[in-house]
């Protein structure tokens, strides 16, 4: 975490300072439960909880300063024990820390969002570009108001890249991201129909993820999704809204696009990609699973030619992409069986991208589908889970299980499409379930475990006896 000093704290967020001990600061923090050793205590306040109550536990883990909008009473009694500054809104002078600490440093800073695989993409590009660079990025997604300047204000002076994972379910929200960050790159790896509760139609999460191109600065370098009809809009509106900024582009259809890659071959463990890259043609193959990780893996090699590297070197850092917990993650069983998890987040073009996968992939064995809710659908949810019913019930599994609030809908669905093999389908997760799915499972067989994270199918890989899982840390 970056170290700072009370001078500048107080010159970047106007902090009125209510009483002085500390001066120097190791880093910030914002959980009581953590080491707060020498650190600036901020006390933000969220939809559950309120940290200005629990100022004097920050204090007991070590907190060397408060960063406070209310002067409590529990507030004014730590007076006498740490530094404490006063400020109108504490969430949004964590924001102007964040930038603060984005101009201390001479990294390049990527911003990237998606409806579906902007974490991914992220850690493909970490991986990509470390190969090269020496790059700063965040694990897992923080990509909100409060991940976003976390991200920056962890960001060594002296990095070559910083990623920086921006996401949304509200109109505005990308826009208040670009201004804290202000990157250097902007991609938006595709819009989808995620957050569809919060939007109601597809063309305003295009517009709400348009939001990265339109205020990043004039020489931001953004980058552009030719495949996916929202974001080549997009792109057809930069040609002449942005003359002064570079444009890449990426594409698995149009060969004229800066990076274009097609699969030539895959199975579980791997794909095989060949295509341009800069104009350089080559072939590479990756250890991930997944047609739809090719639109990832294009994001990451446009965002590695938009910061320096060569088209060789982005060919040569291919190799090194991997996916992550919960993202079309290979699981062995101790049956023999295989399962590919991939429950970190869904959305019904995620559901669907994954079931075309399986209808793909042949296999020795047997073809079981796991599935669970699809969140922040909105109103539309049942029509949703009816439509992941009938795909599923057309992709050819051998048995089906689904555990969610929808259940109904999803299995109008899967009865619409004339499915007629063996079915689990409930609302909520029963133990039950978990040992079913172990006892159906042999040798050659394979599992295809998809929902929200909110579901937590995880629950359905440990009665299998997984080799080679552990619970998400």
């Amino acid at each position: 975490m970056r170290a700072m000093d009370l001078q500048t704290i107080v010159k970047v967020t106007g902090a009125k300072v209510l009483s002085q001990k500390d001066t120097q600061f190791s880093g910030i923090g914002t959980d009581t439960r953590m080491n707060l050793q020498g650190q600036l205590f901020i006390a933000l306040k969220g939809e559950a909880f309120d940290a200005h109550s629990f100022v004097d536990k920050a204090v007991e883990q070590g907190a060397a300063a408060l960063l406070v909008h209310n002067e409590s009473p529990l507030v004014a009694s730590l007076k006498s024990k740490v530094t404490i500054l006063l400020v109108p809104d504490t969430l949004k002078a964590l924001q102007q820390l964040g930038n603060w600490a984005r101009h201390e440093s001479s990294a390049r800073i990527v911003g990237i969002t998606g409806s579906n695989g902007k974490t991914t993409t992220k850690e493909f590009t970490a991986a990509l570009v470390g190969s090269v660079m020496d790059v700063h990025y965040n694990k897992g997604s923080f990509n909100n108001h409060w991940g976003v300047p976390f991200t920056l204000l962890q960001l060594h002076p002296k990095k070559d890249v910083a990623i920086v994972e921006m996401g949304m379910n509200h109109a505005g929200e990308l826009t208040e991201l670009v201004h804290i960050a202000e990157p250097d790159v902007v991609v938006c790896t595709m819009v989808g129909r995620a957050h569809m509760e919060f939007f109601g139609t597809i063309e305003k999460i295009a517009e709400a993820k348009e939001e990265i191109y339109e205020a990043a600065g004039d020489k931001t370098i953004r980058i552009y999704n030719l495949d996916n009809a929202q974001t080549h809009n997009m792109y057809v509106k930069a040609r002449e809204k942005f003359p002064k900024a570079r444009i890449l582009t990426f594409s698995s259809e149009d060969p004229r696009a800066d990076v274009h890659l097609m699969i030539s071959s895959m199975n579980m463990n791997e794909i095989s990609v060949k295509g341009s890259i800069g104009g350089v043609e080559n072939t590479s193959r990756i250890q991930v699973f997944g047609a739809q990780n090719l639109t990832n893996l294009m994001a990451a090699a446009s965002i590695g030619l938009a910061v320096g590297l060569t088209p060789e070197q982005v060919w040569a850092g291919l190799p090194a992409c991997k996916t992550n917990w919960g993202r079309n993650q290979l699981v062995h069983l101790k049956s023999g069986a295989q399962m590919i998890f991939d429950a970190y987040n869904a959305n019904p073009d995620s559901m669907k991208a994954l079931i075309d996968n399986m209808k793909l992939l042949s296999v020795q064995g047997r073809k079981v589908g796991v599935f669970g809710q699809m969140r922040e659908l909105g109103p539309a949810s049942a029509a949703l889970h009816e439509e992941l019913g009938a795909w599923v019930g057309k992709a050819g599994f051998d048995k089906v299980y689904f555990i969610g609030e929808d259940a109904e809908a999803f299995s109008k669905g899967l009865s619409s499409a004339g499915y007629k093999n063996p079915s689990w389908v409930e609302k909520d997760y029963q133990e039950s379930a978990g040992q079913d799915l172990a006892k159906f499972l042999k040798k050659d067989d394979i599992a295809v475990v998809k929902a929200s994270r909110g579901t937590k199918l995880e629950r359905f890989v440990f009665p299998c006896e997984p080799l080679d899982f552990a619970e998400k840390q």
